[in-house]
C-alpha cells in the first residue's frame, strides 16, 4: 500500500530532482535581485521579509533535490511523492507571498504565508513518516 510503481521512480525522482534545482536556480536570481534592486527601495523591516522568503526557498529546493533522490532509491511512495508534492506547493505559497507581500506592498499576500508554512511543515513529517516506513521493511 505504501509503493506505487517502481519502474516510474527514476523518472519521477529526476523530476522532483530538476525541479529543486530550478527552485534553487530562481533562490539566487531572486537573491541577487533583492540584493541589486529591492534594497534601497524597502524599508529595512521589509528587506528582511524578502530575506526570510529567499532562505526557505534556497531550505527547499535542497529539500526537493533529496525528496527527488530518495523516490529514485526507494521507490516512488505514496507519502514521499505526498512530500514533493506538498513542498512545491509550501514553497509558492510561502516564498511567493511574501516576495509579493515586500514587492508590492499589499497585505492580501501576507494570508498565503501561514498557509504555505503549513504546507512546507507537512511536507518534512511525510518526508520523516514516509523513511520511518521503508526504515522498517
Amino acid at each position: 500500500m505504501a509503493e506505487c510503481s517502481i519502474g516510474d521512480a527514476p523518472r519521477l525522482g529526476g523530476r522532483f530532482v530538476a525541479l529543486g534545482a530550478l527552485v534553487m536556480a530562481l533562490a539566487v536570481i531572486f537573491g541577487a535581485a533583492g540584493d541589486h534592486l529591492v534594497a534601497g527601495r524597502v524599508s529595512a523591516e521589509g528587506l528582511h521579509i524578502y530575506d526570510i522568503a529567499d532562505r526557505f526557498q534556497i531550505y527547499h529546493g535542497l529539500g526537493l533535490l533529496l525528496i527527488g533522490v530518495l523516490i529514485r532509491q526507494y521507490g516512488k511512495r505514496r507519502l514521499l511523492y505526498a512530500a514533493g508534492g506538498l513542498m512545491v506547493l509550501g514553497t509558492l505559497l510561502f516564498c511567493g507571498g511574501l516576495y509579493l507581500l515586500v514587492l508590492t506592498g499589499d497585505v492580501f499576500w501576507a494570508f498565503f504565508a501561514p498557509v504555505g508554512g503549513t504546507a512546507l511543515i507537512l511536507s518534512w513529517l511525510l518526508l520523516a513518516l514516509s523513511m520511518w516506513r521503508a526504515s522498517a521493511t
